[in-house]
């Protein structure tokens, strides 16, 4: 894996979390979403749910210094009706997080540890 992201996000809501991540892997969104996802330079990307409400996110392909720029750009000037919908529901609704906040808090990699 070259380079990169994680975040973490609550899942304020988790069965309407769930047909969203199933709609964005399988079902109707998943184009839209994959559009989405080139265009911030993702290669694949990996979602987990961490206890009952809390999501893992994992971008390969994506510096972890440059999501922060990334998300918060994609929240303020959405480039599809998909796009809008992440910024208007899924982020504010789903995950109970104001996307006026900015940009997500930077995570900062302290060691790489090879085995």
């Amino acid at each position: 894996m070259e380079s990169f992201t994680v975040q973490v996000f609550p899942v304020a809501r988790p069965d309407e979390w769930r047909a969203f991540c199933e709609s964005a892997a399988t079902g109707q969104r998943a184009d839209s979403h994959r559009q989405m996802l080139r265009r911030l330079g993702v290669k694949r990307e990996h979602i987990y749910l961490a206890g009952p409400q809390t999501m893992v996110l994992v971008w390969e392909g994506l510096d972890q210094k440059e999501v922060g720029q990334k998300m918060a750009d994609m929240l303020e000037n959405p480039q599809s009706e998909h796009e809008r919908y992440l910024a208007t529901y899924v982020i504010p609704v789903v995950h109970g997080v104001d996307p006026s906040m900015g940009a997500p808090p930077e995570v900062e990699q302290i060691v790489t540890i090879e085995t």
